[in-house]
């Protein structure tokens, strides 16, 4: 059964004002229960699902300080169509603005018929992020990348079942793949490459998860791992869910700016000098005082149905099967 979502340019919200274009909102309704799910347990533990596949466990630590994620990393599976030589092409014909836009929308159709999917009923958005900045849903602004190094964390990142984010001040805002990595000369990750030289390759879609302030890989695994061979950062399509609030007009403060800007408007009449500057951060204001869009407020929705039992022996019985791995830790930004 097909999703349905419905979509328009994102713009801004009452806390954001973009100056350019930066992706699509979502509005999904018509949606089964999602396959791929996260549920959680008591004591700030949770697990990822794909239908009866478990992906990963993960567990917060005292303090918030971090998360340790226990990551099963099965074989690659297809979860969305594989992009086509073909497609790849008919979008490399527009401008590079246009391509990316025709991406994003590439993304929202197979989305809605995708076997594995983790979208549920509500507001989302597809933000796109060019590899050097990360948009951070908690607040109003952009976080960086962590570097991209053929040899350095996130080359080992691809391999390692156990890895704590560190929090830090800021969070982590790590990027992590779902599945154990192809090997370098697999026939699709050659390809891939070959696109990344070339400057074509598509943006890697990924999940933004609040709980291990994380993104998961859900369509790109192959493009990611090319783009760490050749040394060259992706650009991402982040798809996150969220909820808006209302916001209430405070009468006094709108009185206050129109007399400001009427007196401002007498001083303009009187052929009076005004500095440009002025009347740019007046416009501003009052743009800002009548704006009436809703803030949002982005969330992951979970299922506190995990038997923190469960989630214990699940995670003993995954550190006696990988008892000769350690343990990557990835310092927060």
């Amino acid at each position: 059964m097909a999703i349905n979502i419905h979509y328009q340019d994102d713009t801004g919200d009452y806390e954001r004002e973009y100056g350019q274009w930066k992706g699509l909102l979502l509005s999904i309704s018509n949606a089964p229960r999602p396959t791929l799910r996260l549920r959680t347990a008591f004591d700030r533990r949770m697990r990822l699902d794909a239908g009866d596949l478990s992906l990963l466990w993960a567990e917060i630590l005292d303090g918030y300080h971090g998360v340790t994620i226990y990551r099963n990393l099965p074989q690659h599976q297809n979860w969305l169509p594989s992009i086509s030589s073909t497609e790849v092409q008919r979008i490399n014909e527009f401008t590079p603005d246009q391509q990316l836009k025709l991406w994003f929308r590439y993304f929202v159709r197979v989305l809605r018929t995708a076997d594995i999917n983790c979208m549920s009923n509500g507001l989302w958005s597809l933000e796109y992020c060019d590899g050097t900045q990360i948009y951070h849903p908690h607040w109003c602004g952009s976080y960086r990348l962590r570097g991209w190094q053929r040899d350095g964390d996130d080359m080992q990142l691809l391999h390692a079942p156990t890895v704590y984010l560190d929090w830090n001040l800021n969070g982590n805002g790590q990027v992590l793949n779902l599945f154990a990595p192809q090997h370098k000369d697999s026939g699709r990750v050659k390809w891939w490459r070959k696109l990344v030289r070339n400057g074509q390759l598509p943006p890697i879609l990924v999940w933004y998860i609040h709980g291990l302030n994380a993104y998961l890989v859900l369509d790109g695994h192959d493009r990611l791992q090319a783009s760490l061979l050749e040394d060259v950062r992706p650009t991402f399509a982040v798809l996150s869910s969220f909820y808006e609030i209302a916001v209430q007009g405070d009468p006094r403060r709108e009185n206050a700016i129109l007399q400001q800007v009427n007196m401002v408007s007498e001083r303009v009449a009187q052929g009076l000098h005004i500095n440009p500057s002025v009347l740019n951060d007046m416009q501003q204001l009052l743009a800002q005082a009548f704006d009436r869009r809703p803030m949002r407020r982005f969330i992951t929705r979970s299922s506190a149905t995990l038997n923190p039992q469960t989630w214990d022996d699940e995670v003993a019985a995954f550190m006696r099967q990988k008892a000769a791995t350690g343990c990557i830790h990835l310092r927060g930004l």
